[in-house]
Parts: C-alpha cells; sequence; structure tokens
C-alpha cells in the first residue's frame, strides 16, 4: 500500500493531473510530480492552493483522501469516493443493521484498546500509572462511565507534564498532535472507504455535522502512536511546524505493527482493521479491528 503523503503549505500551489502523476504547479512553473499510485493521501494545509477537477476524480477512483485543513492544521474538509467497493451496498447494510448489544461491546473494545495503548505510551517513557491499569478493567459495554475522558485527564498529564492541556487551537505539542492525527484521520478513511464502509455510520461518535464519524471512532486506539512519536522529539515541538517535523510526523504511516495477519506497516494494518471491522458486522464476534502499539524499534529506526 503507498504511504507518501503529499503536504502543500505555501499559497499559490496548482496541483492537476497528467498520465497517472500528480503534477505541482507554481503558476507555470512545474515544481515536481508523483505517481499516483505511490500516493496515500493529500493535505493542503495553505489557502490559495487550486485543485484541477480531472485529478479530484483520480483521487476518487483511486481512494485517495484530500484533506483541507484550517487554523492549527485541524482538518476542515475530507474527499472520499462515492463509490468503489463491489459489496459497498450489503456492507452499509450490516452497519445500518448491527445490534444495540454489539456496537456498544464494539466501542467498549475500542476504547480499552486505546487506554491499553496510553498504558503502554506512558511505561516507555518511565510514567507508569497504574490507576490507567485500573480504569482499562472498568471500561464497560458502550463505556457508560465515560472511563475514555478518566484516562485522559490522567494520561496528558503523565506524558507531557500537569501544566499541559490539550487545546486543538494552540501552537507547539497541541499543533503538532492535531497535524499528526490528521495523518492518521486520512488514513483510516481510506481503509474504511476501501473496505466498503460508510465513513458517516458509526459505532459512537454521533456528530450530525461530522460525515467521518465512523472514522473518527477507529482513530482512537491510535492517536497513542501520535502522541510517542512526538514525545519521542518533544523537546522540538515548541512553536510552528517545520517541514522536517513535519516528516518525522508524517512517518506514523510506515510504523511496524504486529496485526492479527501478521507484521506490517501502519497504513497496511489500519486497511486490514477497517477489514476486520466489516467482518465483525458480519457476525464475527472475534474480529480483531483494534491495533496494538508499534515496537519501540519502529520509532527508533523513523
Amino acid at each position: 500500500m503507498p504511504e507518501q503523503i503529499i503536504e502543500i503549505a505555501e499559497s499559490g500551489r496548482r496541483l492537476s493531473k497528467r498520465r497517472g502523476f500528480i503534477e505541482i504547479y507554481e503558476k507555470e512553473s512545474l515544481l515536481g510530480k508523483v505517481s499516483v499510485d505511490d500516493v496515500s493521501s493529500i493535505i493542503i494545509s495553505t489557502p490559495g492552493c487550486s485543485v484541477t477537477t480531472n485529478l479530484m476524480d483520480e483521487l476518487s477512483l483511486a481512494g485517495i483522501p484530500l484533506v483541507i485543513c484550517g487554523k492549527n492544521y485541524l482538518p476542515s474538509s475530507v474527499t472520499i469516493p462515492l463509490q468503489g467497493h463491489q459489496r459497498q451496498f450489503k456492507i452499509m447494510q450490516q452497519q445500518g443493521q448491527i445490534s444495540e448489544p454489539r456496537r456498544k461491546r464494539a466501542w467498549q473494545k475500542i476504547i480499552q484498546a486505546k487506554i491499553t495503548n496510553q498504558m503502554e505510551v506512558l511505561e516507555r517513557a518511565g510514567q507508569t500509572n497504574h490507576k490507567l491499569k485500573q480504569l482499562v478493567k472498568r471500561v464497560g459495554s458502550g463505556d457508560p462511565e465515560n472511563i475514555e475522558a478518566q484516562a485522559a485527564r490522567i494520561y496528558w498529564q503523565c506524558l507531557f507534564g500537569s501544566e499541559f492541556r490539550r487545546d486543538r487551537n494552540q501552537v507547539g505539542l497541541n499543533a503538532a498532535l492535531n497535524y499528526a492525527y490528521t495523518v492518521l484521520r486520512a488514513c483510516v478513511a481510506r481503509g474504511v472507504c476501501a473496505a466498503g464502509l460508510h465513513p458517516s455510520f458509526s459505532l459512537h461518535h454521533k456528530s450530525a455535522r461530522n460525515p467521518f464519524n465512523l472514522v473518527d471512532d477507529l482513530i482512537e486506539p491510535l492517536r497513542p502512536m501520535a502522541d510517542y512519536l512526538i514525545y519521542s522529539k518533544v523537546e522540538d515541538f515548541v512553536g510552528e511546524l517545520n517541514p522536517d517535523l513535519k516528516q518525522h510526523l508524517a512517518g506514523l504511516l510506515s510504523l511496524e505493527v504486529q496485526a492479527e495477519n501478521g507484521i506490517g506497516s501502519l497504513s497496511v494494518a489500519t486497511a486490514k482493521m477497517c477489514q476486520a471491522l466489516v467482518a465483525y458486522y458480519f457476525g464475527d464476534l472475534d474480529a480483531d479491528f483494534t491495533l496494538p502499539m508499534p515496537s519501540p524499534l519502529a520509532y527508533h529506526a523513523s
């Protein structure tokens, strides 16, 4: 699976398609080109850019998300293919017909995996917290006690210090988290669509204004992976993100993850995770649609 991310961070760029390549122009000057087959997503993080309709159609056919970011790298829109998977209608039917108990069990599994991965992050950071070990056991079907939020308060303070507050509108660490989560969100969106799932038919998130509720469900166990990648260079994330730091964060997709079907990059493992969720919708209650933290060596290699 392709893992290259194109980010457009300077105004005045124009993106178009020519003979299987994505071409990037400044006015009439060609700055570079990349094969469509090598690209996993495109992120536009600055105003004043344009994308041709021919390229948007090509991206849709290839299942490549086009992410438009607003302030501090918060995604404001994501394009996805309207169709693609041959079993899409049947899969969407299963999504719509899932029983409430099975939907709640799925969310329970997701939150347990998220907190478990947060525990792993703290272990690697030398910040073991026994309260998280107690909380993960208390996650009930559908997480009625909102253990996820209780764990988050403990987790952030242990990882980044008692003064840290998760605020998506701030720079520094928060902007880095926004950017890394945007990379993950695009990866999950691609996996969801490739598996024939509809990104709006969720397990838990229910925002009427969010067409990616399912994507935001499935990203939860993956967030600690981004957190740890940022923690590994925490002293560098103090102001605006530079190209080197963005490249470091984009390396998330190539981290090696141990999944049910063997070891593979995070982008490949995410695709398999989405396929496993399809199996869960069709009645396989043992389908594993969560991912563990990558090996520490994977982060070191990045």
